[in-house]
C-alpha cells in the first residue's frame, strides 16, 4: 500500500479526520483522568498518546496543505497508509478501554456531588464551618431550620449562635432548654443544637454543627412527667389510705377491748347473782374484783378527753383496757416523730392485750448523740414463733421507713420492738 504522501486525496481526509477526532478523544481522556487515576503510568501513556497524535497530525496536515496548493512538503513520515490507520485505531481503542474504566471508578467514587446529595437526604440539619467560620457544607435541612429560626441565610458559625441566643424573640421558636439547647419549633418537632470540632486528613480543624430530631423523645419525656405526677398523686392518696388504716385498725382493737370489758362486766353481774343466790362467799369476792375492773374500765372511758395529746390519748386507751404503761424518757418534739411512736407503741398495745394477756408496757425512749432510740416490751407470756411483721407491724414498718428510722423486732425469750432514728435534719421534719 502507498504511503500517505503517495495516496488521493480521497484516501487522505478520512485518515487526517480520524486523527483529529482520536486528539480529542485523547484531550478528554487525559482531563477526566486528572485527579482520579492514581497510577502515574496511565497518566503519562494519555500524556504520550496526545503527543504522539499531535505530532502525526501536525506533519500530515501541513504536507496535505501544501500538496494541494502544489508546493513543495517534506516527506518525513514516509509510513504506508495501513500503519498510519492502525496507529489511529489502536489509540482510539486504548483511549475508549480508559474511558470505560473511568466510568467504573465513577461509580465506585464519591464526587462533591455525590457527597452534597447524600447530605442533603440526611434527616438531621448538618453544616461543616471553616476554621475562619464561613459555610463549607451545609445540606437543605439545615438551611431550612435556620431560615425559620432567623429569616436569613446562614453564612458563619457566629451567625447560627445568635440566632439559638435570639430564637425566642423572633419566629415563634421556643427554646425548652439552653443547657442542652433543645428548640421547639413553630411545626411541633423538637430539635436539639450540639457543635463539636473535626480535624479532616491534612489536619484542618472544621467546626461540626448538627440538629438532631428530638421530637419522639421530647413527647415520650412529656408523657413520662405526666405519668410521675399522677404517681405522686397515687402516692399522697395511698399515703393517706394507709394512715386513715393504722387510726381505723387502733380504733377497732380498742373497741374490741372496751367490747370485752362490757361482756367481762355484764358476766360479772351474772356470776355475783349466781353467787348470791347460793351463799358462795370465796366466788363472791372474785366475781366482785372482775366487775370492779370492768367498772373502772367504762369510769376511764367516760373520762376519756378530746383536747388532750395523742400521748395522753394513748395513756388513756391503756387504763381503759386495763393495761399498765410505764414510759421512760421523753418522746421528741418533731411531731412527725412523736406521731410514729405513739403508733408503735399503739400497735404494741393492741397486740399484748390480744396475743400475749400482758397487763404492762414497758417503754423506754433514749437520746443518743443526735439519733432518738425507743424499746417496748411487755410482761406478758412469750411469743411462740419468730414474730413476721405483716398487717399492723408493716404499716408502722412503713411509717419508720418513710421517716428515716429502722425497726428490729425480737422474739426470744421476750418480745422487744426496738425502733431508731438517726439524727438527720431530713428524718426530724
Amino acid at each position: 500500500m502507498r504511503n500517505f504522501y503517495f495516496s488521493s486525496t480521497p484516501a487522505q481526509t478520512p485518515l487526517l479526520v480520524a486523527l483529529f477526532l482520536t486528539l480529542i478523544l485523547s484531550l478528554f481522556v487525559m482531563l477526566a483522568a486528572y485527579g482520579k487515576l492514581r497510577d502515574k503510568r496511565n497518566n503519562i501513556m494519555h500524556l504520550s498518546i496526545f503527543v504522539l497524535v499531535l505530532i502525526v497530525l501536525s506533519g500530515l496536515a501541513d504536507a496535505f496543505s501544501k500538496m494541494t496548493k502544489g508546493l513543495a512538503y517534506r516527506t518525513w513520515l514516509p509510513l504506508p497508509m495501513w500503519l498510519l490507520w492502525g496507529i489511529t485505531l489502536a489509540a482510539d481503542l486504548l483511549l475508549i478501554w480508559d474511558m470505560a474504566k473511568l466510568h467504573r471508578l465513577g461509580k465506585q467514587t464519591l464526587s462533591r456531588d455525590s457527597v452534597k446529595q447524600a447530605l442533603d437526604m440526611l434527616p438531621s440539619g448538618i453544616c461543616y464551618f471553616t476554621p475562619s467560620g464561613s459555610v463549607k457544607l451545609c445540606n437543605r435541612q439545615m438551611d431550612t431550620l435556620f431560615r425559620t429560626i432567623s429569616q436569613s441565610d446562614l453564612q458563619t458559625v457566629a451567625g447560627l449562635q445568635d440566632a439559638l441566643s435570639d430564637c425566642n424573640a423572633c419566629s415563634g421558636v421556643i427554646q425548652l432548654s439552653p443547657q442542652r439547647q433543645t428548640c421547639l419549633f413553630p411545626d411541633g418537632k423538637a430539635w436539639r443544637y450540639r457543635k463539636t470540632e473535626v480535624k479532616a486528613s491534612d489536619g484542618t480543624l472544621y467546626t461540626e454543627a448538627i440538629f438532631s430530631d428530638v421530637t419522639e423523645l421530647y413527647h415520650k419525656n412529656l408523657e413520662l412527667k405526666a405519668q410521675i405526677k399522677r404517681l405522686k398523686a397515687i402516692s399522697l392518696e395511698l399515703k393517706w389510705l394507709s394512715d386513715n388504716a393504722l387510726i381505723l385498725t387502733r380504733e377497732k382493737e380498742v373497741l374490741a377491748a372496751k367490747t370485752k370489758l362490757h361482756d367481762d362486766m355484764g358476766a360479772g353481774l351474772i356470776a355475783i347473782r349466781h353467787i348470791l343466790n347460793h351463799n358462795q362467799t370465796e366466788e363472791a369476792a372474785n366475781a366482785i374484783e372482775l366487775f370492779s375492773r370492768a367498772v373502772s374500765a367504762i369510769k376511764y372511758d367516760n373520762d376519756y378527753s378530746q383536747g388532750h395529746s395523742e400521748l395522753d390519748r394513748f395513756l388513756q386507751d391503756a387504763r381503759t383496757i386495763g393495761i399498765q404503761v410505764n414510759l421512760s424518757g421523753e418522746l421528741p418534739e418533731q411531731e412527725k416523730l412523736r406521731g410514729v411512736m405513739i403508733l408503735a407503741m399503739r400497735e404494741c398495745l393492741t397486740n399484748s392485750v390480744r396475743h400475749v394477756g400482758s397487763t404492762a408496757l414497758y417503754i423506754t425512749v433514749e437520746k443518743t448523740g443526735g439519733s432518738i432510740s425507743m424499746q417496748i416490751t411487755n410482761d406478758g407470756r412469750s411469743p411462740e414463733t419468730e414474730i413476721v411483721p405483716k398487717d399492723g407491724l408493716f404499716n408502722l414498718y412503713r411509717h419508720i421507713l418513710d421517716c428515716g428510722g429502722t425497726m428490729e423486732i425480737q422474739s426470744k425469750p421476750v418480745f422487744v420492738l426496738t425502733v431508731v432514728f438517726p439524727g438527720t435534719k431530713e428524718s426530724m421534719k
